[in-house]
């Protein structure tokens, strides 16, 4: 019986730990306005990165506060990723859009501080390789 028990225990000792097959990336954001809101980031894979609307594989909506802040994704599988983010100055829930629904009117900014196109977000310039462990990325709103 303590050999069985003793078995288990080295069989338990053995199988790698859940945590250790995801990564936590760690989004540093600059460039918060003092209007406050929300800050909504969404970390996206590639087919629903260049969909407009579509929902992240993980998403985070915090209290803006001016200046810089840190927002942290836990259990992300490793792989290719885009992160987009904006301000949510008055907390409606959506980007505010001006000039024909093509001109961002609240701050945003996206991985690799890619530029957002007429066309949709530029996924060649966002994306990034994910690993296990953990990893920290800087976005600049604009």
């Amino acid at each position: 019986m303590i050999g069985r028990l003793v078995l288990i225990g080295l069989a338990i000792a053995a199988t790698p730990a859940l945590g250790d097959e995801s990564a936590t990336l760690t989004l540093k954001i600059e460039n918060l306005s003092a209007k406050g809101g929300d800050l909504r980031c969404g970390v996206y894979d590639q087919a629903s990165f260049v969909v407009r609307g579509s929902k992240p594989v993980l998403g985070k909506i915090v209290a803006a506060k001016p200046g810089a802040m840190s927002v942290v994704f836990e259990g992300l599988k490793p792989g290719e990723y885009g992160v987009k983010c904006y301000q949510d100055e008055n907390r409606n829930g959506h980007l505010d859009m001006g000039m024909m629904g093509m001109m961002p009117q609240e701050p945003y900014g996206m991985s690799n501080d890619a530029k957002a196109q007429m066309s949709g977000p530029p996924w060649d310039e966002a994306h990034f390789a994910l690993k296990l462990g953990a990893a920290t990325i800087t976005i600049h709103l604009h």
